[in-house]
């Protein structure tokens, strides 16, 4: 099997180290990640400069390509030009902070995933509920399960898994749960600053918040140690209410 890997954190990310060992046991894993730090830019594309690709190598055999643009760059730049050939499975992350509820659209790592999705190739996207791990042991373990899951279900290339994983030890890991997209999010505002030399700018502030009780709901899920599974899609189209509004026109 051959297997993209990339993520939002940058190739640097200890997150893509770690996914990185895994995927290397399901197959032959290629790594196209930012070059820098990209999260939250959600499904941007790059169209108004160019994207310049440096190889990477870091420790235990660890090889990439280093791409100045997005995740979701990434995943097309690594599928049209950098790979001899199409890839079977997309995996991103693994991100450092969770990717729940309504917050999965500004995240560049469940991005990368939708564009393995828009590519008709299977994807899953990986976040870990702590922007400071001490290990990886815990996602380890889900990863393995969650690319064995998606193998087994044959689950539909247009859909990708957005699995959140919580900051705890695998003794303490509870399992993992098919989810719904909860309705977590972050309040957010800006503060009014003031440069040394006197110009002003603002610097977004907010807070996490998550009513959410459900324990359907991804959210609740990870507070309660269990892994989460959210089937995803890239369709944003209200079918519901296009069907209650088709009735309207005449």
């Amino acid at each position: 099997m051959n297997i993209l890997v990339t993520n939002d954190d940058g190739i640097f990310s200890s997150g893509i180290f770690a996914l990185w060992e895994v995927a290397k046991e399901f197959g032959e894993a290629y790594i196209v990640a930012p070059k820098s730090q990209k999260s939250a830019v959600g499904h941007s594309i790059t169209i108004s400069r160019p994207l310049f690709i440096t190889r990477i190598k870091r420790s235990n055999g660890f090889k990439g390509f280093a791409v100045t643009g997005s995740p979701a760059d990434c995943v097309k730049i690594g599928i049209k030009k950098i790979l001899d050939e199409k890839p079977d499975l997309v995996l991103s992350g693994i991100n450092l902070g969770s990717n729940l509820g309504n917050n999965i659209i500004y995240s560049g790592t469940v991005a990368g995933a939708l564009e393995g999705s828009m590519q008709n190739i299977s994807s899953i996207a990986f976040s870990i509920d702590s922007f400071n791990p001490k290990s990886f042991e815990t996602s380890k373990y889900v990863i393995r399960k969650a690319i064995k899951f998606l193998i087994k279900q044959n689950i539909p290339k247009k859909t990708s898994l957005n699995v959140n994983i919580p900051n705890c030890t695998l003794d303490q890991l509870k399992g993992m749960k098919i989810t719904s997209q909860g309705n977590e999010y972050f309040e957010d505002d800006f503060n009014f600053c003031k440069d040394p030399k006197g110009n002003s700018y603002y610097w977004m502030k907010g807070e996490m918040v998550d009513n959410d009780d459900s324990f359907d709901s991804d959210s609740f899920v990870i507070k309660n140690n269990y892994a989460s599974i959210t089937p995803i899609s890239f369709r944003m189209a209200d079918d519901k209410v296009f069907g209650k509004l088709r009735k309207t026109i005449k």
